[in-house]
């Protein structure tokens, strides 16, 4: 698996363990690169209600509430599972329509 592969699982569990705890909210998480002692050590992921550190070496995942508590550890073997019960997330592409790129529209621009 990919470092970006599982910097994908650890951002579905994630948003999979704020969906099943506070199903009726809206999830919304930021995620940033996480750096410790000037080297990088994975991601931080920040909502509303949870904070999540994954550990991209040990390849694990940790989630907090916002006073620092712990509310779930998982490693690799768990993170898959989990994955495997949800399923991946995927977002459909934007689909082009053939009449506004034919029509000289000024909006597309496209690169040299």
């Amino acid at each position: 698996m990919t470092p970006s592969q599982k910097l994908a699982r650890a951002r579905n569990c994630v948003y999979a363990f704020c969906q099943e705890q506070f199903p009726e909210d809206e999830t919304q998480l930021r995620d940033s690169i996480f750096i410790n002692d000037g080297f990088y050590r994975g991601r931080r992921f920040r909502g509303e209600k949870v904070s999540a550190i994954w550990f991209a070496e040990e390849d694990q995942l940790k989630i907090h509430s916002l006073d620092g508590s712990c509310l779930a550890s998982w490693d690799e073997t768990e993170m898959e599972q989990k994955l495997q019960e949800i399923g991946p997330s995927t977002l459909p592409m934007p689909s082009r329509t053939s009449e506004s790129t034919e029509t000289g529209d000024q909006s597309v621009r496209r690169a040299a």
